[in-house]
């Protein structure tokens, strides 16, 4: 008899054991929905960014800050050719800055005939035209041109895209 109080104190102890952690782990669970945050997670597209693996937050900034950098160009073009005679050499500022990844190349043209006068090859980044010859000579005056950028993908060399920025080709005499 002793032998069997004994094995159903132990039945009793088990039974509370378990109601003990079976309320523990429902006290756990309401504690962690209750202490959550709700504020939605950020995601960032797979096609923007490279894959994250064990990258903290700074080292994600900076990819994020490259891949803008990537897919931004400047252009610095001086609006005012100026030439001292039509056949000379004269200024004209041309300047891909170090922060494009980008080459380019420039044709110049004029508005009133599409008639180029200047076309430059290729202008890497870091690189700048200043003094340049024209193709035909002008005459004295101003004269509206257009100035069509061309920008290259620098592994392949293929054409991007282009942009354009109006230019006076100025010729004194």
């Amino acid at each position: 008899m002793e032998n069997n109080k004994q094995t159903i104190e132990k039945s009793k102890k088990k039974k509370w054991l378990v109601l003990l952690l079976l309320l523990l782990t429902f006290l756990a669970g309401g504690l962690y929905f209750m202490n959550r945050s709700n504020e939605p997670v950020g995601l960032m597209s797979k096609e923007l960014l490279p894959p994250v693996g064990d990258a903290s937050d700074r080292p994600i900034g900076e990819q994020a800050q490259e891949l803008a950098d990537a897919n931004y160009f400047t252009l610095t073009i001086n609006p005012l050719a100026q030439f001292v005679d039509g056949s000379s050499e004269g200024t004209l500022q041309i300047i891909n800055p170090e922060t494009n990844v980008y080459p380019i190349s420039v044709v110049v043209t004029l508005d009133e005939t599409g008639e180029e006068i200047y076309v430059s090859g290729a202008i890497q980044p870091n690189q700048e035209v200043n003094k340049v010859r024209l193709l035909s000579p002008l005459e004295g005056g101003e004269h509206p041109a257009t100035a069509t950028v061309s920008i290259f993908n620098p592994e392949t060399l293929e054409k991007q895209g282009a942009t354009q920025a109006a230019l006076t080709i100025s010729i004194e005499n």
